[in-house]
Order: structure tokens, then sequence, then C-alpha cells
């Protein structure tokens, strides 16, 4: 390990041709704006930079491919999402993935709605080392919100909500999908971990300085603590125009809620190896799934 500076779940196949290892987490920090193609360059970089470190899941965080002024500035580059005509945006990932042999996930890029040209979905990609686009989660939950002596955002003014929970298979391995706001909703990350066996729960973000300076780390370890699994937050910092400054603050957070690697600020890159062992062992030593009186699947 190194330390630098709702509704019905739906689950992937994994691509049967790849063999299974060790999975070693990378999350990669940066301050994105309305420049798409300079956005690209960077994680490009900064995932060239992880995958020296050995890490063959990489996370982008929200927003890593383009952050405008206003939520229907995104519209300028929503994509199809189709690997096998893709996009500068899903074309980034693919290459990332087949270069590096590494798992990705693009934490937040705007796919187009069929039928709606005012808005777009607010989506986390996953692609396999041989470039296959295997799953695609929809953030749920919007952000619209009025903060008091801080940003008016409404999300929902861009973005169309999705309604599917995702689990991709990695190996041996089941990690969850969220976005961003979707950690404030415990019954979300409740169904990755108890229902549908997810044990590394990702959350790319782009946390508003405000609320990240409040909340941002007591809310990831208690996802991490209450569902006894590894959580990976990649993070945006910095002032992306007059109008947005995110959090930073990229975390990898252990099954006990330690956090294990921090990047505060500026561009870069934390990782670790996500122990298997760490979730069985703090699942068997503290049984909470077993003692929980409100799972979800038993009404």
């Amino acid at each position: 390990m190194r330390h630098t500076g709702t509704t019905a779940p739906k689950q992937v196949q994994e691509p049967g041709n790849l063999p299974d290892m060790p999975l070693h987490a990378a999350a990669l920090q940066l301050c994105s704006t309305d420049d798409l193609r300079a956005n690209l360059a960077q994680c490009r970089r900064l995932g060239d930079e992880a995958a020296i470190r050995g890490a063959n899941l990489l996370i982008l965080p929200e927003c890593f491919a383009f952050l405008g002024r206003k939520e229907g500035d995104k519209l300028a580059v929503t994509e199809v999402l189709d690997a096998r005509d893709p996009g500068p945006i899903l074309g980034t990932l693919i290459d990332l993935a087949t270069r590096h042999r590494a798992w990705v996930i693009g934490g937040g890029l705007p796919e187009r709605v069929p039928g709606d040209d005012r808005r777009a979905y607010n989506t986390a990609a996953v692609v396999s080392p041989d470039g296959a686009l295997v799953a695609r989660y929809r953030k749920i939950h919007l952000f619209d919100v009025d903060i008091p002596g801080g940003a008016v955002l409404r999300e929902s003014d861009g973005t169309v909500g999705g309604d599917e929970v995702v689990v991709v298979p990695i190996g041996e391995r089941r990690v969850g999908l969220t976005i961003c706001y979707d950690v404030r909703f415990p019954e979300l990350f409740r169904r990755l971990a108890f229902d549908h066996g997810a044990d590394t729960i990702v959350v790319p973000a782009a946390f508003t300085a405000h609320t990240g300076r409040a909340h941002w780390h007591v809310l990831l370890r208690a996802r991490a603590i209450e569902n006894q699994c590894w959580v990976v937050a990649a993070a945006q910092h910095g002032r992306h125009n007059d109008k947005r400054e995110s959090f930073g603050h990229s975390l990898i957070i252990d099954p006990w809620g330690t956090v294990v690697a921090e990047l505060a600020e500026g561009d870069g890159v934390i990782d670790a190896a996500l122990d298997a062992e760490a979730v069985a062992r703090t699942r068997q030593q503290m049984p909470c799934q077993r003692h929980a009186v409100l799972h979800p699947s038993r009404g």
C-alpha cells in the first residue's frame, strides 16, 4: 500500500478471459474545467502514474471530463457511450484500460438521453481491461440544494436521474457504484453491500468545498463502517471557475473505517491494495449483517 500527498439491482457479467488478481485501487484527483481536451489529457497522465504504482482499478472523479459554469454547459460534450464507436470521453477510458490492462471507472460523465436535448445522465462508466464497456451506473440522487452561506445548485436542471443499483464483479470481488451526493443516502450503500455482496464501494465526487469541510470525511467513514467494506472516493479539488469550488481530499478507507490514504489538495493519485481478508475479518468479528433487524431483504 502506498500513501501520497431505489429500484431493481443491476449486475453485470465480467469478461471471462481475464485473470483473477488482487484488487489494487487508485483514486485520481484533479481540478476539471470546461476544457475537455485538457481534462482528458490530465486523466491520461494521472492514469499512467497510477498504473506505474501497480494499480489495476483506476477511479476517476465525477465530472472528470468536463465541469462548466452551469449544468447545461455539459450538453455540448454528451456521448452515447458505444464502445464500438466511442467519443473522446469513453475513448479515453478505453485507452487507459487497454494500455494498462486495468479496470477503469469513469466516475461521472455526461451520457446522452434519447429524445432529450436539454438533459443528460450523470453516468459512471466501467471499462474492463480488454476495452469492453461492462457497466454504467446513472446517478440516482441529484444534487438540488440551496446551501446556507454556500452555493445554489440544481443538478436536475441538466440531468436525468437513474433508477438502477449496480454492482460489478471483478474477479472474486464485487464493486458497488455510487456518485457524489449518493453518499448521503445510506440505504443505497446498504443494498449494495447487504443485498448484493459488494465488498468495495466507489464514490467518485465533485463535493462542494462548503459541504466537504463539514461532512465529507464523516459520511465516507460512516458508509465504510456501517457496511464493513472498502470505500474509494476519487475527488475533484480546487476552484474550477468563478461559481464552483470542490473540496478535494480523495480518500481510501478500510472496512474498519480507517483512512489508509488521502490526498488533501492538488492533482495526484492515491492508491492501496484492497485486502479481501480485511472485509471478511471485520464482518466475522462484528457480524452486523446477521444482527440487522431491519435488513432490506427482510422487508
